[in-house]
This record gives C-alpha cells, sequence and structure tokens, in this order.
C-alpha cells in the first residue's frame, strides 16, 4: 500500500499554488476537489508532501488523512505514550494472572490442613508464589503423598484463575475394633418389616410386621424356658417401608440456569465507554469473580480480571401436567439426598394439588425401602434376676 496523503490547501488562490508548485514540479495528485474559493484537497505521495512543505510559505497545508504504513507510524508517534502504557499494563497483567494470590486446602481435618499447607511451602507453592505448571504440580502430589504414605491417600491440585484449590483424601488405616456393648436391634422409625439381615440375636419380628419406634426386632437376649440364660450383642441390619411426605411448590413459567465445568478467565480492558476482553465471552455465563488490576479514578481506563463460568439456559411455559412432573423430580431429589446406597423408592403418588396460574403446590407422598436399624443396650438386671 502506498505511503499517500490527502492534504487541504487553504489560501487566495489554491489554484494558482497546484499550477506553481504541483504541476511544474510534475507531482502526481488525483481525487481533487475544490471546496470553496480559497480551500481545496487532493491526494499526493508523503514524499511529494514534504517537499510542498519546503517550498510553502503563505498557504496552509493541513493533512485531513493518511493512507498506508505512513498512517500507522503516525498513529503510533500520537499515542505513543498510551500505547507504552497499555503494553506495560498487559505485561503486568500477564505476570499477575500466573501469581497465586489464594492457596485454599480442602479436608475437614485441621491437622491434615496444616500438614498440607507446610508440605506445599516447602515446595515454594504459597500465596504470591508463582503458580507452578500443570506438569510441576503433579510431580509435587506425587512427592507429598510419597512422604506422607500412612496419612495421604490422594491430592489434587486445581487452578481456578488465580487461586490454588488442594483436594486431599486421608488414608484411613484400619483400626482395633472395640469390644461392642451386649445389645438389641430396635427400630429406628415406624415402618413394614421388608427384610431382616441377623448374624446374631434372637429374631422377634418377621416380614411384613408393622413395628413403631424404639420397639425390639432382634433381642439381645437368649431366652430358654421363659428364663434369660444369657445375653449377647445382636448384630445384623433391618429394611422397612417406611413413609415420607414432602411439600413443593413449582413455577409454571420455568427458568432453568445449569452451571456447566467450563471457566474462562478473561481480562478486559475499558477504555471511555468501550470495553474489550482478550477472549472471546461465553453466550450465557455467569461471573463469579471481578478483580480490578488497574483502575485510574481520573482518566476512563481500567483492566479486570474475570472468572466466567459457562451455563446453559432453559425456558419454557409448563402446563400444569408437566410442572407437577417437575415437581415430583424436585421431590424425589430432597428424598434421595437422605437416602444411602441400600436404600431406595418404592413408589411416590402426587395429593393436594393446587394451582394458581402461576405456580402450583403438591404434597407427594413417597414409600421407601428404608434402614430402620438402631441398637438398646441390654437390662443386665433381667439376666441377674433371672440366674436367681
Amino acid at each position: 500500500m502506498k505511503n499517500d496523503v490527502r492534504i487541504r490547501i487553504t489560501g487566495r488562490n489554491p489554484r494558482l499554488f497546484i499550477k506553481r508548485f504541483i504541476i511544474k514540479q510534475k507531482i502526481n495528485y488525483y481525487n481533487y476537489c475544490m471546496i470553496n474559493y480559497n480551500q481545496v484537497e487532493l491526494n499526493i505521495s508523503y514524499k511529494d508532501y514534504v517537499k510542498l512543505l519546503e517550498k510553502n510559505s503563505i498557504y496552509d497545508i493541513l493533512v485531513v488523512k493518511t493512507y498506508g504504513p505512513i498512517a500507522f507510524i503516525n498513529y503510533i508517534k500520537n499515542n505513543f505514550s498510551l500505547m507504552i502504557f497499555l503494553i506495560l499494563s498487559l505485561f503486568l497483567l500477564f505476570g499477575l494472572s500466573n501469581i497465586a494470590f489464594e492457596v485454599d486446602v480442602v479436608h475437614s481435618d485441621e491437622e491434615i490442613r496444616n500438614l498440607v499447607y507446610e508440605e506445599l511451602k516447602s515446595y515454594n507453592v504459597d500465596k504470591l508464589k508463582i503458580i507452578p505448571s500443570f506438569k510441576e504440580r503433579k510431580l509435587i502430589i506425587n512427592n507429598i503423598i510419597k512422604n506422607n504414605k500412612d496419612k495421604i491417600e490422594w491430592m489434587e491440585i486445581q487452578r481456578n484463575g488465580s487461586k490454588l484449590i488442594v483436594k486431599v483424601t486421608e488414608r484411613k488405616l484400619n483400626k482395633i475394633k472395640k469390644d461392642v456393648p451386649k445389645r438389641h436391634i430396635v427400630a429406628k422409625k415406624s415402618g413394614i418389616i421388608m427384610k431382616i439381615e441377623a448374624q446374631n440375636g434372637v429374631i422377634l419380628k418377621k416380614k411384613n410386621d408393622y413395628v413403631t419406634k424404639g420397639e425390639i426386632i432382634v433381642s439381645g437376649d437368649i431366652i430358654k424356658d421363659e428364663t434369660i440364660k444369657g445375653q449377647v450383642a445382636a448384630n445384623g441390619v433391618v429394611y422397612a417401608e417406611t413413609w415420607y411426605k414432602v411439600d413443593v411448590q413449582y413455577p409454571l413459567n420455568y427458568k432453568e440456569i445449569t452451571y456447566l465445568d467450563e471457566v474462562k478467565n478473561n481480562i478486559i480492558v475499558s477504555f471511555f465507554n468501550k470495553s474489550f476482553s482478550l477472549r472471546k465471552n461465553y453466550v450465557n455465563s455467569y461471573l463469579e469473580k471481578k478483580k480490578f488490576l488497574i483502575k485510574d479514578k481520573i482518566f476512563p481506563f481500567s483492566i479486570r480480571l474475570e472468572n466466567q463460568r459457562k451455563t446453559k439456559v432453559k425456558q419454557e411455559t409448563l402446563s400444569t401436567d408437566k410442572a407437577i412432573l417437575k415437581a415430583e423430580n424436585v421431590a424425589s431429589k430432597k428424598i434421595e439426598a437422605k437416602l444411602s446406597s441400600d436404600e431406595y423408592i418404592i413408589s411416590k403418588k402426587t395429593i393436594n394439588l393446587k394451582d394458581d396460574g402461576n405456580k402450583i403446590t403438591v404434597d407427594v407422598f413417597f414409600k421407601v425401602f428404608e434402614n430402620i436399624t438402631d441398637y438398646k443396650e441390654v437390662d443386665p438386671i433381667s439376666l441377674q434376676e433371672s440366674t436367681e
């Protein structure tokens, strides 16, 4: 692309200036335009423009626009301070983005947390330190586990922007079993017995029997001829059909936001009323964290770091029947959150429906296959009296 400029010549007789200094000097020009009687505009090469400035004395020559590489050079010259400031800011920003501003060890045991913090510090992983690469973090994890085999089973270091999240699983050593006291197996809550597995003790109930809370199911008393001959620690598990009722409200105008695993750390540069991101933003996202790295109170310029989590938005207007199904799923999740892996929902039924046009309110009744095993110590006095 040529280094051309569009100039505006202002004076008493600009056309005479063109004849004397442009045509006679054999300077090529194009896009001639007469603005008014004492102003004209035309395009010439930048080199010829410099010649005109040397010869001109009484006419004003103003550059209206530049073309080609010279335009970029002039822009750099005119905004040199700002460009240097932006470049230094970006270097500073990239430097800060690789510094750990927070290190969080996730574990319920304070002793384990302190152990991991000290181990990490020995490998220079700490606040305001350079974040190690993925390969380096993997090597650090292997070394920490190797040096603490008796206490740490598994470990992971996740990077979330300028924060390191350390997840730890404690190694559980087999502990010496304590002596189990002599006891009965009793019902933890009321229900209909569905399954009894007893390794020790006398089974007093059978399948389909109804039991109330605290009632003995497997006795620790060994009875013969209506006399307690001995007492043991009843051992086993009892499952029963139990019942729950969950009250749920659900909107008919449904909007669901799903928070996905993708998280983007983006740098946003704001200048006057415009913002530019170094990386393309998600179409739908949730701003988890925003931190200003540079913000001038007088000059309208700032650079900030944003942690953006990708989201999926689903909107729909539900019929009453579909809203009931959604409400039942919500209720089921509440019940399932209370159940162990060996427990499950047998059936569910929706009752007491109310619809006000904006939302529905329902009661969901559940039958649940649940572990109702509980323990109660035997009465040693009864054995003593029986012996006497």
